[in-house]
C-alpha cells in the first residue's frame, strides 16, 4: 500500500502539471487498472471544477502558452490561493510564477519593481496605503479598459456588484478602479469567551471599559496557576507606515482626532491625539501585556492568540480562519470577537482590502488581467475561504456566517461589511508611505516613556514641513 501511494501521489501530480504519465508502463499489473480508474476520475473532477470559471463568455485560452509572474504577501490569504493556481494554469495555458514574501519584504521588493520599471512581477499585490502613490506615478494600470472589454471580461458572469463596496473603496482613487480585492480585514476585538465567562467580566464597549477589563482579566488569571504565562491584552506597537498606523488610527478617530485635515494640513496637535495616545500607550503596555509588547510583530500576537498566551487583542478580522478548527488551535471553540471599542465620539476601525493590481511595465497585461479575473472571482473566493476573508458578500451569506458560527463574530464583520471607513491618511493619500512612517514612529517612542506632548508637538511640525516638500517635489515632476 505505501508502493502505491507513493505512485499515486506522483501520478496525480503529474496529471495536474499536464505531465507525460508514460511511467506507468512500470507499474505492477495489479496496480495499473485501478490507478487509470483514478485518474480517469480525477480528470472528471477537474474538468468540474473549471465548469464554473468556463461559463463566463470569454476564451480563457486567448493568452495560452504566456508566462505570468505574481508577487504576494506570505499572510494566509495569500497561501491560500497557491494550492488552486494549477486549475488557473489548466483553465488558460498561462503558466505562473507565484512569489511570496514576507510583508516588508514584498513592500520593498514591490516598491523596487514598480518604481524602477523593472517590469520583473506581472501582478502586484495592493493595499490602500500604497495605492495613492503607485497610481500618481503611473506605476499601475487602470482597471476600466480591462473590465469594459468583452473579449477578456464577461461583467455579468464575474459580478463586480456583488463584491463589497467597502473594499472596492479601497481600491479607487479618484473614483477610478486600480485594483481588485480578494481579501477584505479590520481590526476586530478577538477574546477568549471561555475565559470572559469565568471571570464573570462582560465584552468591553468603549476603550475606558477595556483599559479596566485588562487589569480585571489580568489578576484573574495570575491567581490560576494553569493559566500562568499569559497575557490579558495585545496590539499592534511596531513602527512602519501600515504596522502600529493600522490600529492607532482608529482609536484616534474614536476620540475624534485627525492627522491631516481635506487641506493637507496637520492636525496632529490637539488635546484628542493627546488623549487617544495616552490611552493606546496604557492599553499595549505595562500590567496586563506581554514584557515585550514593544517588539511585537503582528504575526507574533497571533501566535500568542492562537498558542494560548493572550487573553485579548486587537487582530485582523480574516484572522478567523486561523483559529476556527481543532486541527489549527487548540482554542478553536473558546474565542469569540466584537467590534473595536468606542471612543468619546465614535466606533472606528481601519478596513484594508489585500488586492491584486497590474504592472504597467507588464509585458503581458492580459494574461495579468485573466489571472485577477479569476483569483477575485466567486468561484474562487469560495475556494479561498477558509483561508481568507473573501470581499464578495454572497460567499458570506452563503456560506462562512454559518461555517464559522460564532454570533460575536458574525456581528462584528456585519459591522465591518457595513460601517467601515479608512481614515484620510490611509484612503489613497499618496503622501501615506512617508507621513504614515513618521507618525508611527512617534507612536513607538511613546510607549517607550517619550512625552506625549512634546512628541506631538514635534511630529506636527515635521507633517507640515515634509507635506510642503512632498507637495513641491510633486509640481516639480509635473
Amino acid at each position: 500500500y505505501f508502493e502505491l501511494y507513493n505512485l499515486l501521489s506522483f501520478a496525480i501530480t503529474q496529471f495536474l502539471n499536464n505531465n507525460s504519465i508514460f511511467f506507468f508502463v512500470n507499474v505492477a499489473p495489479k496496480h495499473f487498472l485501478f490507478l487509470i480508474i483514478l485518474l480517469g476520475g480525477i480528470n472528471t473532477s477537474v474538468s468540474s471544477e473549471l465548469q464554473h470559471w468556463q461559463q463566463a463568455k470569454i476564451n480563457w485560452q486567448s493568452e495560452a502558452g504566456s508566462h505570468i509572474n505574481i508577487l504576494a504577501d506570505e499572510q494566509p490569504a495569500f497561501m491560500a490561493l497557491k494550492p488552486y493556481i494549477p486549475l488557473f494554469e489548466k483553465l488558460t495555458g498561462i503558466s505562473v510564477g507565484f512569489h511570496p514574501l514576507e510583508q516588508s519584504q514584498m513592500r520593498i521588493r514591490r516598491h523596487q519593481d514598480l518604481s524602477e520599471g523593472l517590469g520583473l512581477y506581472d501582478v502586484h499585490p495592493m493595499g490602500i496605503t500604497f495605492l495613492g502613490e503607485a497610481q500618481s506615478n503611473g506605476w499601475i494600470e487602470p482597471l476600466a479598459p480591462y473590465l469594459e472589454n468583452p473579449l477578456i471580461t464577461d461583467k455579468s458572469w464575474y459580478q463586480l456588484e456583488d463584491i463589497s463596496e467597502r473594499s472596492l473603496a479601497l481600491c479607487r482613487i479618484n473614483g477610478a478602479l486600480y485594483s481588485l480585492p480578494f481579501d477584505f480585514s479590520a481590526p476586530i476585538y478577538f477574546y477568549r469567551k471561555d475565559l470572559f465567562t469565568r471571570f464573570n467580566l462582560k465584552v468591553p464597549d468603549t476603550y475606558a471599559e477595556l483599559l479596566k477589563t485588562k487589569v480585571a482579566l489580568q489578576r484573574a488569571i495570575d491567581t490560576d496557576p494553569q493559566l500562568k504565562g499569559m497575557h490579558a491584552f495585545a496590539s499592534r506597537t511596531l513602527p512602519g507606515a501600515g504596522l502600529n498606523t493600522w490600529t492607532i488610527l482608529p482609536i484616534m478617530r474614536a476620540y475624534g482626532a485627525q492627522v491631516i485635515n481635506e487641506h493637507g494640513e496637520s492636525e496632529f496637535d490637539s488635546p484628542e491625539t493627546e488623549d487617544a495616545l495616552k490611552m493606546y500607550r496604557n492599553l499595549v503596555t505595562g500590567y496586563g501585556t506581554p514584557d515585550n509588547s514593544r517588539l511585537l510583530h503582528f504575526y507574533e500576537l497571533r501566535n500568542q492568540f492562537k498558542q494560548g498566551k493572550l487573553a485579548s487583542a486587537f487582530l485582523a478580522s480574516h484572522f478567523y480562519n486561523e483559529i476556527d478548527t481543532a486541527e489549527e488551535s487548540d482554542i478553536w471553540n473558546k474565542w469569540e470577537a466584537a467590534p473595536l471599542p468606542a471612543g468619546p465620539v465614535a466606533r472606528e476601525t481601519s478596513p484594508w482590502a489585500w488586492a491584486f493590481t497590474i504592472n504597467a511595465h507588464s509585458n503581458n497585461k492580459t494574461a495579468a488581467w485573466l489571472f485577477i479575473q479569476w483569483a477575485t472571482s466567486e468561484q474562487t473566493a469560495s475556494l479561498l475561504s477558509t483561508g481568507g476573508s473573501p470581499p464578495r458578500k454572497k460567499v458570506w451569506q452563503e456560506k462562512l456566517f454559518t461555517l464559522v458560527n460564532k454570533p460575536g463574530f458574525n456581528n462584528a464583520m456585519l459591522w465591518v461589511f457595513d460601517h467601515a471607513t479608512p481614515d484620510r491618511l490611509q484612503a489613497g493619500m499618496v503622501e501615506f508611505p512617508v507621513i504614515g512612517k513618521v507618525i508611527s514612529y512617534t507612536f513607538s517612542q511613546i510607549f517607550y516613556g517619550a512625552d506625549i506632548k512634546e512628541s506631538i508637538k514635534t511630529t506636527h511640525t515635521k507633517i507640515n514641513v515634509d507635506m510642503k516638500q512632498l507637495t513641491s517635489n510633486r509640481a516639480v515632476q509635473q
